[in-house]
């Protein structure tokens, strides 16, 4: 399977932002299989995200294919519904502190504590994606390095 097609991966290359190996990308979704396995059995839905595939409610597992970091996944969770209520008030209102907003803003917070403890229970190596990208603010990351848990 080809995650990557031939013409964005050299666009990518081009701008100075090359994609990883097919290889590295392959063991990012086995990985990303893997967590979604242990969230759902521990009563979340969750998935894998892949392009031209439409979002669901709960949580969304992406594959990093670039950087120092590719191959691990970010880990969110997706409520849209209470998302877009809080976009629509902030936008509506010209007010960044709408208390819908804040309301979606914290439940992302609680989920990602519990997505991260959920996810080191089973045996990930899971951090604060923060960490690792200061924008992915709210999400969980899976270092790629995690092995396989028995």
């Amino acid at each position: 399977m080809t995650y990557i097609d031939p013409e964005s991966r050299a666009k990518a290359k081009a701008h100075g932002h090359p994609y990883a190996s097919e290889e590295i990308i392959a063991a990012g979704y086995d990985l990303a299989g893997r967590v979604c396995q242990e969230l759902q059995l521990a009563g979340l839905p969750a998935y894998v995200e892949r392009p031209g595939v439409p979002k669901q409610p709960g949580v969304w597992v992406e594959v990093d294919s670039q950087g120092e970091y590719a191959g691990g996944l970010y880990v969110r969770w997706n409520a849209p519904e209470l998302g877009e209520a809080g976009m629509r008030a902030v936008a509506e209102r010209q007010d960044p502190a709408a208390p819908e907003w804040k309301r979606y803003a914290e439940v992302v917070l609680l989920m990602q504590t519990a997505l991260i403890g959920i996810l080191r229970l089973a045996g990930f190596s899971v951090v604060q994606a923060e960490e690792v990208d200061d924008l992915a603010e709210g999400d969980a990351y899976v270092h790629a390095d995690t092995p396989s848990p028995s």
